[in-house]
């Protein structure tokens, strides 16, 4: 079975803006945080913004004092007055995340309603985002979906007449209504205000479907958009399932088919899609062996752990430490212990994953536990060796890391690293750096000298940029993070800038304070130790794609620069 992924699945910039409105929220918010109903029509992507402390008031009269934040949809005028009023008074903050798309409807309206234009909505009944248009219509209003009802509107609303779309609402459809609504009215206004991004959807919807055996639609049922996306892959003939998770896929009446399209709403997270896309190939050919080798090879913690190891031993060479690989052997088998059992201690659960992870993760618990706990009972044991004070090193930054997500109880209070902005980021870079380099320094009496430090910010810049680059890949697939990691604090393109910055910086340390006469061949490690810095911009430019699943080929790992400072070693 060949999967085909639809290039526009996934949030659409409104969604995305909204979520970002959230999120950012969050980051500054020691409060209330709530939104104005559901900020968008998908139940897996609430669920998980629930989980970051997001709760939602489903009336006016139950918003509570804090910050408040307008659904993408909008909301009716006059609620947003009262709001508007509260916050004037105090205690309330207002989070304006209406889609701009949906706020030119608005616009709209406003602008011939007053004139005495009756305002006729294409779009469903009851739908926030129509229900919020028809509030901006002093001069009356009437929501239809169909030929039908525009021929059955009495002759009275038709003298002076503006029509308007539901951002979400069918070219088609629009269209045919126009022209029944031209015939009828005196004075008609046609302003065409679906979301261009809508267009593309239902115009890639159309070509995917007319090309592929059948179509799997994903997303919310209670969202209209992707409700449309089914209704037009019915129309081309295709056998259609629509699905809000991969749990519901009926793979077998699929399984004979030679070509599959997978379509996803404006408010669907890229992860669902993700997710749907890896039960179709596991149920189909799939992707090839090789490609299926590689994934799994280079998406193992154990990738991450030896880089990690290469890297540390790298990084001695540099500094022209003695050779000792029990080091490389502590780094490495601390960052797989962290990594393994850290997926199995985050309080929200194995539902923060995607389907498939949290099935993975469900069947293979003990064997997780156990490979962490072995991986961690190996580094303290190596550590000891090195020395008590490395032990307890070691000790330190494992109980920070098992802690992190959970955090730990000082009185009848809880406290929690993974509240303070950012953390993640710089926690995560800040300790390899001390058990990779500080830590050697000290056992071997070495001064700290500018050299020293540029070791020191040279491991720190090369696993800031991991943690960082793979935190927007996440956000690129519509993944809910926290304000524990830099891009939600800041924004991408400001994190963007300072791990290039720091990139950059380590580099140039490196090159004004550290002696290449220590190599045999100075010009190789020169050029190593550039690649390793200049890796990770590379693989941001190159390789920041929306889907990990639906890609047929195979992505270079970015742990690839751990691997090629490592090669000092042999230089």
């Amino acid at each position: 079975m060949k999967v085909i992924v639809a290039k526009t699945a996934g949030f659409c910039w409104g969604v995305r803006r909204a979520m970002d409105a959230v999120l950012e929220a969050s980051a500054r918010s020691n409060g209330k945080l709530q939104t104005l109903g559901p900020l968008i029509h998908n139940p897996q992507a609430l669920d998980l913004i629930e989980r970051r402390g997001v709760s939602i008031a489903q009336s006016l009269e139950a918003v509570e004092d804090g910050i408040v934040v307008i659904r993408a949809h909008g909301i009716p005028i006059q609620d947003l007055r009262k709001l508007r009023e509260r916050q004037q008074n105090g205690g309330l903050e207002i989070v304006n995340a209406t889609c701009p798309e949906v706020a030119k409807v608005h616009s709209r309206i406003k602008k011939f309603s007053p004139r005495g234009y009756f305002t006729i909505i294409l779009g469903t009944r009851g739908h926030a985002e129509s229900t919020a248009h028809q509030s901006f219509a002093e001069h009356g209003s009437v929501i239809i979906s169909t030929v039908e009802e525009a021929r059955a509107l009495p002759d009275e609303q038709l003298e002076k007449v503006l029509v308007v779309a539901q951002t979400t609402f069918t070219l088609k459809d629009f269209g045919e209504i126009c022209a029944v609504l031209k015939e009828r009215a005196k004075d008609i206004i046609i302003e065409n205000t679906i979301c261009q991004d809508t267009w593309t959807r239902q115009s890639e919807a159309a070509e995917l479907a007319k090309s592929v055996d059948a179509v799997v639609v994903v997303g919310g049922k209670n969202s209209s958009n992707t409700k449309h996306l089914a209704e037009l892959a019915h129309h081309c003939g295709k056998p259609v399932q629509f699905v809000e998770t991969a749990q519901e896929l009926d793979v077998v009446a699929l399984q004979d088919f030679d070509a599959v399209g997978v379509l996803a709403g404006a408010s669907t997270p890229t992860w669902l899609v993700d997710d749907v896309v890896a039960v179709l190939e596991q149920g189909g050919r799939g992707p090839g062996r090789t490609t299926q080798l590689l994934r799994a090879l280079f998406a193992s913690p154990l990738l991450l752990a030896i880089g990690a190891a290469f890297m540390t031993s790298g990084v001695h060479r540099l500094l022209s430490l003695p050779h000792n690989l029990n080091y490389a052997a502590v780094v490495g088998t601390y960052v797989m212990a962290m990594f393994m059992l850290n997926q199995l201690l985050d309080p929200a659960g194995l539902r923060g994953q995607g389907a498939s992870q949290k099935r993975s993760l469900e069947r293979n618990r003990r064997l997780i536990i156990a490979v962490g706990s072995i991986c961690l009972a190996v580094s303290l044991g190596l550590a000891a060796l090195l020395g008590w004070g490395s032990v307890l090193m070691v000790l330190i930054a494992s109980a920070l890391g098992l802690t992190y997500k959970r955090g730990f109880r000082i009185g009848r209070r809880t406290l929690s690293l993974k509240a303070i902005p950012a953390s993640k980021d710089i926690l995560v870079s800040t300790a390899l750096a001390v058990l990779a380099v500080a830590v050697p320094l000290w056992h071997y009496d070495w001064a700290w000298s500018p050299r020293a430090w540029s070791g020191v910010l040279l491991v720190a810049a090369l696993v800031f940029a991991r943690t960082t680059i793979h935190d927007l890949h996440e956000m690129q697939k519509d993944q809910i993070l926290g304000k524990e990691t830099l891009p939600i604090l800041i924004g991408r393109r400001a994190t963007k800038i300072v791990m290039i910055s720091l990139l950059v910086c380590s580099l140039v340390a490196v090159m004004l304070f550290s002696s290449f006469d220590v190599f045999r061949h100075p010009g190789l490690a020169v050029v190593l130790l550039t690649c390793s810095t200049a890796y990770p911009i590379l693989h941001l430019w190159l390789f920041h794609e929306r889907f990990s699943v639906g890609q047929r080929g195979f992505r270079p790992p970015m742990e690839l620069a751990f691997y090629l400072l490592g090669l000092l070693v042999a230089v």
